[in-house]
């Protein structure tokens, strides 16, 4: 198959061209040609900016794919601009979308937290707690407004702006993915690199109401294949949820990957509206959220039934491979963000813990 990646050079985009071009698939990437994998010389490459509507349909012009993956598409105008630049010209187009355009816990600009439920307008279409796991239809993203709302994530308003183009696209054989946070070596996100950076200096870890909530995850080698198959024959005018088939809760997934380094875990619980009231750490920034906050569960029921799921890695392998690729290369470390704060962290736990004994002291009085 002659297949085209927009992006494609980082992460699990990566992944799936390593995997296309293993299958033998002959593979052009678009992109801007900063970052060359070492397959660089297997590809054809197309150099372009995707923000670039008019270049985008100057460069694909009378070009043909049997199918187009796109990882960088993130808003209307984008989604419009690979239809006018390919229309009628390609078999299949696969797209990844998010979890995050169900909305709920971490994707409203305020968090769903025990302090700070959401609201009936952050809660922007239906309240997903009684439903989950939550299936693809119950979403309908024909409903969605074309105007970004302020008050939600401006990431998942553009997913739900392309998941609209897509709906309402005649002729176009898409094909849409909502994946969770995808973790895996060289996740360019930092989200991983934050909690093992934490579990490697042997300090106490905050975590949210005891970390007893659970969370689903996606392992970049596993999503790449899922998405090579779709681009070989997946069924268009599809939406897929897709994540690894685990949900553990945070404290223990945790505890896996302090297994995978061979170090002791060290965490110290806390609830919510303390750590919301008392400390300035970054549970709402989008990277962590998702880990802290009321994550939101999807089924995959409809991805096993029609493309099959059987290639998912579990999950203490894949995150052993994914803290031995970091061991192996610490300097890789160095995208966590936000460690000017651990300190500050540090200290926050040792003094809720000698405050929370001193009280187990009083009340036993």
């Amino acid at each position: 198959m002659d297949i085209l990646v927009v992006g494609g050079t980082r992460f699990f985009g990566r992944c799936t061209v390593e995997l296309l071009l293993a299958a033998g698939h002959k593979v052009t990437i678009f992109s801007r040609g900063n970052i060359r994998p070492s397959f660089w010389d297997d590809i054809e490459h197309i150099a372009g900016d995707r923000e670039d509507a008019e270049g985008l349909r100057q460069l694909l012009a009378g070009r043909q794919f049997d199918s187009v993956l796109d990882n960088q598409c993130y808003d209307e105008q984008e989604a419009r601009s690979i239809i006018d630049a390919l229309q009628g010209r390609i078999g299949r187009y696969v797209v990844a979308s998010t979890v995050s355009v169900y909305g709920e816990g971490g994707h409203a600009t305020g968090r769903h937290t025990v302090r700070q439920p959401l609201t009936d307008q952050e809660r922007f279409a239906v309240d997903y707690r009684p439903l989950e796991p939550v299936r693809e239809t119950d979403l309908d993203n024909h409903d969605q407004p074309w105007d970004l709302r302020s008050n939600l994530s401006g990431y998942g308003e553009g997913k739900r702006q392309v998941e609209r183009v897509m709906l309402e696209s005649e002729d176009w054989p898409w094909i849409v993915v909502r994946v969770p946070s995808t973790l895996g070596p060289d996740d360019p996100s930092g989200r991983f690199a934050w909690w093992l950076t934490r579990i490697l200096d042997g300090e106490p870890i905050l975590l949210p109401d005891g970390g007893t909530h659970a969370i689903q995850l996606g392992y970049s080698h596993d999503l790449a294949q899922f998405l090579v198959r779709l681009l070989e024959g997946g069924p268009a005018g599809n939406i897929y949820n897709y994540a690894q088939h685990e949900t553990p809760q945070l404290a223990n997934w945790l505890q896996v990957i302090a297994d995978a380094a061979h170090k002791p875990l060290h965490t110290v619980a806390v609830p919510s509206s303390i750590l919301q009231q008392a400390t300035e750490l970054p549970w709402e920034d989008w990277s962590y959220a998702s880990f802290c906050y009321c994550p939101l569960l999807m089924s995959v029921a409809k991805a096993e039934a029609d493309i099959g799921l059987d290639f998912r890695t579990s999950l203490r392998d894949w995150v052993q491979t994914t803290v031995d690729a970091y061991l192996q290369n610490p300097e890789t470390l160095s995208s966590a963000d936000h460690s000017e704060q651990r300190p500050a962290e540090i200290d926050f736990a040792r003094r809720w813990t000698g405050a929370r004994e001193q009280l187990l002291r009083t009340l036993a009085d």
